[in-house]
């Protein structure tokens, strides 16, 4: 959780930086990427207690908690992405897209790499608006990704709170992007 709260402690700073340039749109893309980054980083410890567990309370059916200890490792997004969506891990509704939107995202984080090397999002004459990267680090990818995070850390905090610990209402989390 350390690093966790570090990147975040980051996100807020450039939130706050954004907000002094007038919502300047370059600061989507470091905001995106970590917001991204904590979210793959909060599903694979997450997926690391269901496979390690032993007195810590999760509320997930055994099936699905042998599912995940039988699987090779995973330590990429994509793969995370498949594996909670097979499961339907985070009990997300029907027709509702967090794992769509999730692995969007993943698709955005991964235009880092500035030379866009595996042409995530550069699927062919209707999506050439995807080869500048401003037109991926988007507002509205960015509103996807603090969407996403808050929803998984909801889920995580309230309906699996490691043990020992209280429940984070949501009323309580901050939310760097909604401040005046």
């Amino acid at each position: 959780m350390d690093n966790v709260n570090y990147n975040f402690e980051i996100v807020e700073l450039l939130y706050e930086a954004k907000r002094q340039q007038h919502d300047d749109a370059r600061f989507n893309k470091p905001i995106i990427i970590l917001l991204v980054a904590i979210i793959e980083c909060i599903l694979y410890d997450f997926i690391e207690r269901l496979k390690q567990r032993t007195i810590d309370p999760i509320n997930v059916r055994n099936q699905i908690i042998d599912f995940f200890k039988n699987a090779s490792g995973v330590d990429e997004l994509k793969k995370i992405i498949q594996r909670i969506e097979s499961q339907n891990l985070l009990h997300v509704a029907k027709g509702d897209s967090l794992y769509k939107d999730l692995d969007y995202l993943r698709k955005v984080r991964n235009r880092l790499h500035i030379q866009n090397k595996y042409n995530e999002l550069d699927c062919g004459k209707e999506n050439d608006k995807y080869k500048d990267e401003a037109n991926v680090f988007t507002h509205s990818a960015l509103q996807k990704a603090q969407h996403c995070l808050e929803y998984i850390i909801d889920f995580c905090c309230n309906h699996n709170p490691r043990w020992n610990k209280v429940a984070l209402p949501m009323s309580e989390f901050p939310r760097p992007w909604d401040v005046n």
